[in-house]
């Protein structure tokens, strides 16, 4: 479960004014965007994640054509002609077959026939033939019969697990450029008010070098400080207009849009133990599941190498009903019949080659079996890990703030007693760098922070909701 806290609450210094308008330089109309809206847009627009979409709807027309090809029923014309030294054979018609889950093939066909002897009467023949086919031992039940649509399926399944695994990695990039926009945007800012800080300090100083009560080398220190500062802001925002162009890449949007962002209320998380939070992630995990799926289809694929040592065998049965005339007025009474039942069999007697399948068959299920495995061990690896970073960025945006505090007080007591010819210049130069780190350190943390929670949720497997289905591998039929 998740909580939020308000910011007012988790860091005082989100109240600043400006927090607000935080926007791409360049001006124009900006784009106001909240984290969620940004996240929203991003499963919507992005272009590689539109294109994994049209993979998958490929992937299930791959399924549907499998589908079709193993079940559907199949209609197709039947005729045949042709001229010889005895005479002419025509032939047309149409026949209809279907397949049933255990390989029972079953068909009708409805044909007429003419046959045309030199020297002789003509014969015209019409016939309906209905035929059924049972397959035995090797290609009987659906584990055979099944095997193209499950295979397709399964495809299908994979490129679903992946994709959902994208969406959750998406997430956590988006957010991962949001806070590093709005850092580099307080990055700015606080070196924009330090470098006014020091101009003013720096012209203070160098009126007391004039008078003697300051010295040489402090003021060329504060001049020194306030090239750095210029440096830090040039550099600060020429970052801040290629990551605005990468962020506005990443929602699918123009890299000319500007936006006007907000800072996000960090997620409070209730953390459970290291052997729940694993738990937890085995369970929501598409990637986890693919790992089992994995194990299923290869245990099928050795029933499916074992059934290969079997013999084709068989069972076929036909009936035809036909008439035969001169005029087709007789063909058309179809007052005659014929049948047939027996039995057919192949078989390569050489099943060395088979037994090889069924030997790579059985490497490959204890192969799957180590890879889940080894998923599991990273996956307790990665939680692990993310709990650690949770709780460390929390403790250190703690600690950062108690810090920044303690250097605001000591640069305003430094201004005070240098302003008032009580206090050296490097005292508070040296006091006014450790405030503008201190206060970028404050707003480092937090990102830290705040992109530890959703990589932490990415972990878990419980940013975004994932389907059931991908979850478990579905339950196979062996018969």
């Amino acid at each position: 479960m998740r909580r939020v806290i308000p910011a007012c609450l988790v860091v005082a210094w989100l109240g600043m004014a400006w927090w607000g308008r935080a926007q791409a330089p360049g001006g124009g109309e900006a784009l106001a965007l909240t984290l969620e809206d940004a996240i929203a847009r991003a499963l919507e627009h992005n272009r590689d994640l539109v294109k994994g979409a049209l993979d998958l709807q490929g992937r299930r027309l791959d399924a549907e054509q499998a589908r079709v090809t193993a079940r559907g029923l199949r209609v197709v014309p039947v005729g045949a002609g042709g001229t010889g030294s005895d005479g002419e054979d025509w032939r047309a018609g149409l026949g209809a077959e279907a397949r049933g889950a255990y390989g029972t093939r079953a068909g009708v066909e409805a044909s007429a026939r003419q046959i045309e002897v030199e020297g002789g009467p003509a014969l015209r023949r019409e016939e309906i033939r209905i035929a059924v086919e049972q397959p035995l031992l090797r290609n009987f039940g659906p584990l055979v019969q099944n095997e193209p649509i499950v295979s397709a399926n399964e495809n299908l399944l994979a490129a679903r697990r992946a994709w959902e695994r994208d969406r959750s990695a998406l997430v956590v990039r988006v957010v991962e450029l949001y806070e590093a926009l709005i850092y580099l945007h307080q990055q700015i800012a606080s070196d924009e008010a330090f470098a006014a800080r020091m101009e003013k300090l720096y012209l203070l100083a160098d009126a007391r070098e004039a008078q003697g009560a300051a010295t040489r080398t402090e003021v060329l220190r504060m001049d020194l400080q306030r090239g750095e500062a210029a440096l830090r802001l040039e550099t600060g925002r020429a970052q801040l207009t290629i990551q605005f162009q990468e962020f506005a890449n990443l929602l699918g949007l123009s890299l000319d849009t500007v936006f006007r962002l907000t800072p996000p209320p960090l997620l409070d998380l209730d953390v459970a133990a290291a052997d729940r939070a694993l738990a937890v992630a085995l369970a929501e995990r598409p990637d986890y599941g693919q790992a089992l799926q994995d194990i299923a289809t290869g245990e099928r694929r050795l029933q499916l190498a074992r059934r290969n040592l079997l013999p084709d065998l068989r069972l076929s049965a036909n009936h035809a009903t036909y008439g035969e005339g001169e005029e087709w007025s007789q063909a058309g009474r179809l007052d005659q019949e014929d049948w047939f039942v027996g039995l057919t069999a192949d078989m390569n007697l050489n099943l060395r080659g088979a037994r090889l399948d069924v030997a790579r068959s059985a490497l490959d299920v204890e192969a799957n079996s180590q890879v889940a495995e080894i998923v599991r061990n990273r996956l307790a690896v990665e939680v692990n890990s993310g709990l650690a970073a949770y709780h460390r960025t929390r403790e250190e945006m703690r600690l950062a703030a108690r810090n920044r505090e303690l250097a605001a007080n000591r640069a305003e007591l430094a201004r005070v007693l240098f302003e008032a010819g009580r206090a050296t210049a490097d005292s508070v130069s040296d006091a006014e760098a450790d405030l503008i780190s201190a206060e970028l350190s404050e707003w480092d943390t937090r990102r830290d922070a705040s992109v530890a929670a959703y990589r932490l949720l990415h972990t878990l497997g419980t940013l975004l909701p994932v389907p059931r289905d991908l979850l478990q591998p579905p339950t196979q039929e062996t018969t």
